[in-house]
């Protein structure tokens, strides 16, 4: 059953982000969000999620293009109706994410989301959405739960608040006519070092309203990320069954 929010419905797209090469995974020879967590692609997780909240119009899937077939294939097998465009990601996420938003067309608000962001919860993503149409950018986020210091040449220089620390999370949520100006203007600047969207309208001088996430809200990046996440999944699917 799709997850449904009360207020008008604005066009909403989702851009699901899945063009990575997973370099950091060591034991995966396929990109992490096609690897398997229990007989499921890693991204077959997060359609799922979008696929089934009433509030995403649609889905712009940008991918490795040298895994078409098998994405499209994934689509396909897994009826996954709202993924109206697959796009083919570029060198670097920022260029990932503006192919991504620039296919889309006319829209109010715009998701991006990783596509080895599994576990995100749809109240959070309809929560970042509302917030979204008051402050136009959001990023969900977590605590950093950890003493923290800031290190040069491996010599620990000062000690940091850890209260005012966060770890950026997905979904982020932007007025669509917003974000693709930022782009634009990066794009036009020669500027491609960011490596999320909310540090590019930071830098352009936007605010981005934060909303708190759970622990459980993470992106597999790591040999170690996979082995919790088929941990929940596990636990998930025996709840199910009981």
């Amino acid at each position: 059953m799709e997850a449904r929010t009360h207020s008008s419905k604005p066009k909403i797209v989702a851009v699901i982000l899945a063009g990575g090469i997973s370099s950091r995974l060591l034991s995966q020879k396929l990109p992490k969000q096609l690897i398997k967590i229990h007989d499921k692609h890693t991204i077959s997780y997060c359609l799922d999620i979008y696929q089934n909240i009433y509030d995403i119009d649609h889905i712009v899937l940008v991918i490795n293009e040298s895994f078409r077939t098998l994405f499209e294939k994934i689509v396909s097998d897994g009826n996954y109706t709202k993924v109206r465009k697959i796009v083919t990601g570029g060198r670097f996420r920022q260029n990932s994410v503006f192919n991504g938003i620039s296919s889309i067309g006319a829209c109010d608000f715009v998701i991006v989301q990783n596509g080895v962001s599994i576990f995100t919860p749809q109240e959070l993503i309809l929560e970042c959405i509302e917030k979204a149409k008051i402050h136009k950018a959001v990023s969900a986020f977590v605590y950093e739960p950890y003493s923290s210091f800031m290190c040069v040449d491996n010599k620990i220089k000062t000690a940091l608040d850890r209260s005012m620390l966060g770890h950026v999370r997905d979904p982020q949520v932007f007025d669509y006519a917003l974000l693709l100006k930022a782009h634009m203007e990066a794009n036009k600047k020669g500027t491609m070092s960011f490596t999320n969207d909310i540090f590019l309208l930071r830098e352009l001088g936007h605010e981005v309203y934060a909303v708190e996430s759970n622990m459980n809200n993470f992106k597999i990046t790591t040999d170690m990320d996979i082995k919790l996440a088929e941990m929940i999944v596990k636990e998930r699917l025996h709840k199910y069954v009981l």
